[in-house]
């Protein structure tokens, strides 16, 4: 069945789960397949003061309404700190199969930027137990204030594929609703720990940007919440090339740039790196993000639009130590090591170690050490039991 094939392919290209772990999928007919993953954790936080168990099930639909359309979505149910059960649509899109070659996207989906987003933020395929440093929270809070959250948005988009030799040339583009000015936002409403690191993302601590020392503004804030509106007549628009030579290596850059104010007068712009490497014994993932974004500054007693400037990365290792030890069955360990530059300035490293207990569930063990120029330091431990199905 061509769907099966595309599911198979996009679990690949994403998880990179290599050699070692197969993709397992419950089909209940021909054209419905019900997917997803899970994970139960204890974490302990300095700065957060928590110390406590967290549980999360992520149900995948796939649907075929014949051989040229195909329908997903994805849902994240979990609880708050008041017990209440929280549920948030991460995706909801059709693809129609134009050629075998190019596939056409319309709906909520995660946009093409980078490769975390959009190919391995699942716990039980991203190695570490937390998000990358310059992403922001996905079921696990963080120190670092994110230089982009987990994009996802309303729109259209397009894939195409080109076969080059031996390698594979992986285009995308896309166009949605796009970001809008800072919400406001209730420091009362803040229920839980989750709820504290969306809040930073959206509306941090304003600081002063480096670049902007000469007229001293703060730094202009943006909401990127994927809604059914725009504030503007501007539509985001952006996408990702990448060239692969599969399954070994993934190299991709990617662009990002909407208006968030209601008068579509300011951007903000994203730029990124990314690499994934496969060998038999390691993987090696790494991001670069920068962006600018555009506000309103006092200059000569008059308002002008200026632009402020962040970047950040970072690089994750794992090491398949079972392959050396046999006694040590499907360990591995992972090391990570994020920065953010110039607001809210901040290094991460992270170490961890993951045994699992068969090719799709995983428990995991890590510790992490944040130091935040401007902010308290953090240290974190936690275990996670992560499935897919």
């Amino acid at each position: 069945m061509r769907m099966k094939k595309t599911l198979q392919l996009a679990t690949i290209l994403s998880a990179g789960l290599m050699m070692q772990q197969p993709l397992y999928a419950a089909e209940s007919s021909e054209r419905f397949v019900f997917v997803g993953y899970g994970d139960v954790k204890y974490e302990s936080a300095d700065v957060a003061g928590t110390d406590a168990f967290s549980a999360r099930f992520v149900p995948i639909f796939l649907f075929s309404l014949n051989d040229k359309m195909h329908v997903e979505a994805e849902l994240e149910v979990g609880l708050n700190a008041d017990g209440e059960t929280v549920t948030e649509l991460e995706y909801a899109d059709i693809h129609y199969f134009l050629n075998d070659n190019t596939t056409i996207t319309a709906g909520k989906f995660l946009l093409p930027f980078g490769q975390f987003s959009a190919n391995w933020h699942p716990s039980w395929i991203n190695r570490s137990i937390w998000t990358p440093g310059i992403y922001g929270a996905h079921g696990s809070s963080q120190a670092m204030d994110p230089i982009l959250p987990i994009l996802s948005d309303v729109g259209v988009a397009a894939q195409q594929v080109y076969q080059v030799g031996s390698a594979k040339v992986f285009l995308d583009v896309f166009m949605t609703n796009g970001p809008r000015s800072e919400a406001e936002y209730d420091e009362e409403g803040v229920v839980d720990d989750h709820d504290i690191a969306l809040a930073r993302l959206i509306s941090p601590t304003a600081s002063i940007d480096p670049d902007a020392d000469e007229h001293g503004e703060a730094f202009p804030e943006v909401e990127f919440e994927a809604t059914n509106s725009d504030n503007n007549s501007n539509k985001a628009f952006g996408g990702r090339i990448a060239v692969a030579l599969l399954p070994s290596i993934e190299i991709g850059t990617s662009y990002y740039q909407g208006a968030y104010d209601e008068n579509g007068q300011l951007d903000i712009k994203a730029n990124g790196v990314d690499i994934n490497l496969i060998s038999t014994h390691a993987i090696l993932r790494g991001e670069y993000i920068r962006t600018e974004t555009d506000a309103f500054v006092e200059k000569d007693y008059e308002d002008v639009i200026d632009s402020f400037s962040r970047n950040g990365w970072f690089l994750q290792g794992t090491f398949f130590i079972g392959h050396l030890f046999d006694g040590l069955g499907s360990t591995e360990i992972v090391i990570e090591h994020a920065q953010t530059k110039k607001v809210e300035e901040a290094e991460r490293w992270m170490v961890g170690v993951n045994y699992w207990l068969d090719p799709r569930s995983v428990i995991k063990v890590g510790y992490e050490d944040t130091d935040v120029v401007d902010g308290p330091d953090d240290k974190r431990f936690a275990v996670q039991f992560s499935y897919g199905f």
